[in-house]
């Protein structure tokens, strides 16, 4: 009996991916050990200071590449965390990040309000 629900475990839980927040994470899928088949993204970001200044932010400078391509996949927990790190910084208000994709994934723009506790995500797909 306790090698069954062993065994039975082994399946069960990698089907716990499925029911996930962030569907773009396979890390624990067969598919992992695919090369992934990620369309071409440019990704963005931009901070607005209390003053009403805009300012670019460089991505790539301020993480390792990849995080920034977990950032271009829109991979929640990534998106989030380097939002709210961003915001840390004296005297910002907002922070936006924002992905371009081609393909049927379009444009994913990501918003934080300094304070805020999760980013508002705003999508707009590609049109056919």
């Amino acid at each position: 009996m306790l090698i069954a629900a062993f065994v039975a475990l082994q399946f069960l839980i990698p089907l716990t991916y499925l029911t996930r927040e962030d569907a773009a994470d396979e890390r624990f899928t067969w598919r992992s050990l695919d090369p992934p088949a990620a369309p071409s993204c440019e990704t963005s970001a931009s901070l607005e200071r209390f003053d009403g200044q805009s300012e670019a932010i460089s991505v790539e400078k301020l993480i390792h590449q990849d995080w920034v391509d977990y950032v271009g996949q829109g991979r929640r927990a990534v998106v989030d965390a380097f939002l709210r790190k961003q915001c840390e910084a004296e005297g910002v208000m907002q922070v936006e990040l924002v992905n371009r994709c081609d393909g049927e994934r379009g444009t994913r723009a990501y918003n934080l309000r300094c304070g805020g506790e999760r980013a508002h995500e705003t999508v707009r797909t590609a049109t056919r």
